[in-house]
């Protein structure tokens, strides 16, 4: 993809890039590099991206991955593979060097918005890529694109979260996604949404299923009938 002629421009990458890079040279491998902080909330937000769906014997697709430590996670739900897409080059080697021994694990340097990268996953998983401020301020562009290429190529569904607008204070760097608006984006895409912000006060979780069909006659997702 020509990054000048989409939300994604090569400024950001660069500022992106930078900013990791040296949050790993500061702080090693560790939530605080992916600028999670000290507070242990990696793993909840892992368990609420994996709370919608069965995973077993599933392929995942994880777009801006870090490390890729949310395999280490979905070990535990017998996932088929795993494959992280992650854009900064000191993160993508960490993670390659831990996971190495492990032939369900693949992270590949590259762009998120680059689908040739994404393969043939059942469920497409982002935690934290739409969290950076663009310079140029199309973050809602950026994501409506990585959500229609995500869906696109899912053939199950879509799980990622957001940082809300409704807070206290804001900073420079973060992108504050309005979830009234992402909702209006999310609903282009599917008729089968659910949006979680019941597990921390400032964030939220979006699930976008591709199991949309349904009965006339009862006017219910098949996919739910079937939990009944």
């Amino acid at each position: 993809m020509n990054l000048d002629e989409g939300p994604l421009t090569k400024d950001d990458v660069e500022k992106v890039v930078n900013r990791y890079t040296d949050r790993f040279k500061e702080h090693g491998y560790s939530e605080e590099a992916l600028g999670w902080g000290r507070k242990g909330r990696q793993q909840l937000r892992f368990e609420i991206l994996a709370s919608q769906w069965d995973l077993k014997e599933k392929k995942i697709l994880d777009l801006g991955a870090g490390f890729g430590d949310l395999y280490g996670f979905l070990k535990n739900y017998d996932i088929a593979s795993y494959r992280g897409v992650e854009l900064t080059p000191a993160l993508c080697e960490e993670g390659q060097k831990r996971n190495k021994k492990d032939a369900n694990f693949e992270l590949i340097l590259g762009d998120c918005s680059d689908k040739k990268l994404y393969g043939e996953p059942d469920y497409v998983f982002i935690s934290g890529l739409f969290n950076f401020r663009l310079l140029n301020g199309k973050n809602y562009e950026f994501i409506e694109m990585v959500l229609s290429n995500a869906v696109a190529v899912a053939t199950r569904g879509v799980a990622c979260n957001f940082i809300t607008d409704r807070v206290d204070y804001k900073e420079e760097l973060i992108f504050n996604a309005n979830p009234e608006e992402i909702l209006k984006l999310a609903f282009k895409l599917s008729k089968n949404i659910s949006l979680r912000a019941d597990y921390m006060p400032f964030e939220y979780s979006l699930f976008i299923s591709k199991m949309d069909s349904f009965s006339p006659d009862s006017a219910i997702f098949d996919s739910y009938v079937r939990k009944l």
